[in-house]
């Protein structure tokens, strides 16, 4: 799998970032709208540093590594974390956090919110570190004014994240949107009312369900101008179906996510009937949020039928296994029209969340009219496909805001 980025660049970067980063840890106590505790009130917005268009350039080409990097870097970013309150998946109001990139400078701003890929490690987020979050950098850097939401479970939030829950999902990204509004109200910073959404793996999901969630009941508070979803499992039972007959899957960890957040949010108490042992009484421990994925891929085993049941399997495969099937079919995104129009990006070499999902999609959004496009990333990993599908996705954006658009490195179907 070809590396994004080496251990010398990180060091460079990281040499380098004292000198280009100037940090402000100083909190703005200024009043946020809205004044009463609902859904995308604003708790509190810090200042978390300011990166200069130099640190930027060095930083975005050291991820490049051999690709080329045609971004027109223009704008100095300052990044702040916003702590707000948003539902978690029984509809209880909760605290949750992002980052948000403002460039320096520029006025009449597009609002891009971005959604991360999955994470385990509740301080693997922007918020905590902006550097986690490059697709922000770049974005605002270009001129956007950039969410990049948490999620609950990371970041501020304690919880267990509810990983691939369509409802909750939607709502962090809605809410942060709002909350990401009312900061710029109490800045004096102006928006021109463009909403664009795009992330990448879990991010690709992400986006697709708060591009659903808004255009359905949310319409006349935000409007969609495109989205791009990434990489995304938009048909869980597409992707569990195409997975579980393989022999072995290199990233276990995504795989027990799926269930502990499933079981905790639906009350199953039966990972003992899908999960072999010791895995069963191990997977619930390992999401406690100070592990990465790579940590907890460690303590399971890519060897599925050692990993799972062989009845598990069965079931799912033969369609006994109803409960399972239908919160996979209830969180799955295939089932609407979209308005605004979609690009998906997708390497057809993913190892971890089929190909197959973006063009089931495409296809379908296609039957029903809708203005949808599926940009292929010739023979991409899901890990070197990340840069190419979040560069051709602003390169689009700015397409749609000042009317120039080039997407080398793939093609359309």
């Amino acid at each position: 799998m070809k590396k994004l980025f080496s251990l010398s660049k990180l060091k460079i970067i990281f040499i380098l970032a004292p000198i280009l980063v100037i940090s402000n840890s100083c909190r703005d106590n200024s009043p946020v709208e809205p004044d009463i505790e609902s859904r995308g009130y604003v708790i509190s917005a810090s200042s978390i540093g300011t990166y200069n268009t130099a640190f930027l350039q060095v930083f975005i080409n050291s991820l490049a590594g051999s690709l080329q990097s045609n971004a027109n870097l223009r704008y100095d970013v300052e990044v702040y974390k916003v702590v707000y309150k948003t539902n978690d998946p029984k509809g209880n109001l909760v605290t949750a956090s992002g980052a948000l990139f403002v460039p320096k400078g520029k006025d009449n701003l597009s609002l891009l919110s971005l959604q991360h890929g999955t994470q385990t490690r509740r301080s693997n987020v922007a918020s905590v570190n902006p550097l986690n979050a490059p697709d922000g950098l770049i974005a605002a850097s270009l001129g956007y004014f950039a969410l990049v939401p948490d999620y609950l479970g990371l970041g501020e939030s304690n919880i267990l994240h509810p990983y691939h829950h369509q409802k909750s999902s939607a709502e962090s990204v809605i809410d942060f949107i709002r909350a990401g509004r009312s900061f710029a109200r109490t800045k004096n910073i102006k928006l021109n009312g463009q909403v664009f959404l795009a992330g990448y793996s879990e991010g690709g999901y992400v986006t697709l369900a708060a591009h659903k969630e808004i255009e359905q009941n949310y319409q006349g508070e935000i409007a969609v101008v495109a989205s791009a979803p990434m990489a995304g499992a938009f048909d869980l039972i597409l992707t569990a179906r195409t997975i579980i007959q393989k022999q072995t899957y290199n990233q276990p960890s995504f795989l027990a996510f799926f269930f502990v957040a499933y079981n905790n949010i639906y009350g199953w108490n039966n990972l003992d009937q899908i999960f072999n042992s010791p895995y069963a009484a191990r997977i619930p421990l390992l999401f406690d949020g100070t592990k990465s994925t790579t940590e907890i891929s460690a303590q399971l085993t890519p060897t599925l039928n050692q990993l799972f049941k062989q009845s598990f399997i069965n079931g799912f495969l033969n369609g006994t296994e109803s409960v399972v099937i239908s919160a996979f079919e209830s969180n799955s995104l295939l089932n609407w029209a979209p308005k605004a129009p979609i690009r998906f990006y997708h390497g057809d070499a993913d190892e971890y969340v089929p190909y197959e999902n973006s063009v089931t999609a495409k296809n379908f959004f296609r039957s029903l009219g809708a203005n949808v496009e599926l940009i292929t990333i010739d023979g991409g990993t899901h890990a070197s496909s990340v840069l190419p599908s979040i560069m051709g996705a602003v390169e689009w954006f700015e397409s749609i805001r000042i009317n120039k658009f080039s997407y080398p490195l793939a093609h359309i179907k």
